[in-house]
């Protein structure tokens, strides 16, 4: 697990809980904001760590290391910090505490002991925007008032989406997105990546280096994204005619989108819900992916349309190709076609049908 020295590009947030911990400010209960990809499972993870720390360094204030509750930590088994994510598709009240026929209560039967290995008992609450209304007002008495050897940190994409009685109760820290620059000279210089593809991999990540660094530390990944945009490339010059075909490839191809989400397929693991579900929402997360990286590629057209052939696009080693490519339409085009895949990317988000959405984009995207 790694200690705050070794996180990138949350400095901000890393010095201010330096400076609550230092200074005696430390609230029982912190949200951790930001987009997927951001960042805040591993700072909520180290955060754990350093203040189990039974020997932490000081100046600037980090765990050791080496002491047991630390080594714990790294190997991931720490009995003293719990990780409690969704099942299925909410965080249930029986997670938390004790209900028949349930497995044990998180809380239960650990929430009024103090830790013997670490010097704090944390609880690491992911994605608390779907916590259940029973589960959420379980919580409300002791994230206000938590034991003093107890810490909870939840994490959450933005506040709106968090019950305002959760947000009320909570220390809020924000994480920010790296600059796409910053973060693809990171991913070259530790994954030794070529330039183009660092940056275009710190560009689909929005400068989320979570997301990046499984995206650049990944082959398979980088395969994935290179078929995607090979793909797109094609259907940009198709005629109307080979929609329904090319309609055929994408749902193909969206379905082999699978080392973008492993660490959601880890996370699911241990949900609960019926196996054609979990199909379905894979699936959704996969064309999602797929809608997005269609996104980028449009934008870059439309740029090298309106600004010419020297526009800052992601796919800087596709430029050439691009550059032909957007020549032969209007920037209207281009525009047209980004709207109406932003459109897809929201209906998908409604549950719309897969197959139609996909032939109804083609046929709006192909050329006449």
């Amino acid at each position: 697990m790694p200690r705050f020295a070794d996180l990138v590009g949350q400095e901000p947030a890393i010095n201010a809980l330096r400076k609550a911990i230092t200074q005696g400010r430390f609230h029982g209960t912190w949200l951790m904001v930001g987009s997927p990809g951001v960042g805040r499972g591993t700072l909520a993870r180290t955060l754990a760590q350093v203040v189990a720390c039974q020997t932490p360094q000081r100046d600037p204030l980090d765990a050791c290391g080496v002491c047991v509750s630390c080594r714990y930590a790294d190997a991931g088994s720490h009995p003293e910090i719990l990780t409690i994510r969704p099942a299925g598709e909410q965080i249930q009240i029986w997670q938390l505490w004790d209900r028949n026929g349930r497995p044990p209560g998180a809380l239960s039967h650990t929430l009024s002991f103090a830790p013997v290995i670490g010097r704090k008992r944390v609880y690491i609450l992911e994605q608390v925007e779907r916590l259940t209304e029973a589960a959420a007002n379980s919580l409300l008495k002791v994230l206000e008032e938590p034991p003093p050897y107890a810490l909870f940190i939840l994490t959450a994409p933005h506040p709106s989406r968090v019950l305002p009685t959760i947000v009320s109760r909570s220390q809020v820290l924000r994480l920010l997105p790296l600059p796409q620059t910053a973060l693809a000279d990171y991913l070259r210089q530790r994954f030794a990546l070529e330039p183009a593809q660092a940056y275009q991999v710190a560009a689909i990540s929005e400068g989320r280096i979570g997301q990046g660094i499984r995206l650049a530390s990944n082959p398979q990944a980088l395969r994935e994204i290179e078929n995607v945009f090979e793909l797109i490339e094609m259907i940009a010059v198709a005629p109307k005619g080979r929609a329904l075909r090319l309609g055929e490839q994408m749902r193909r191809l969206a379905g082999e989108l699978k080392s973008f989400f492993e660490e959601e397929a880890a996370n699911s693991e241990s949900e609960e819900g019926e196996p054609s579900v979990q199909r379905e929402q894979a699936a959704r997360r996969q064309f999602a992916a797929l809608f997005d990286l269609m996104v980028i590629f449009y934008r870059d057209l439309f740029l090298l349309s309106t600004c010419g052939p020297e526009a800052a696009i992601v796919n800087v080693h596709r430029r050439s190709a691009l550059a032909h490519i957007a020549q032969k339409a209007s920037p209207q085009r281009w525009q047209h076609a980004i709207a109406a895949i932003l459109l897809a990317r929201r209906r998908l988000d409604f549950n719309a049908n897969i197959p139609l959405l996909t032939d109804t984009l083609l046929m709006q995207l192909l050329a006449d």
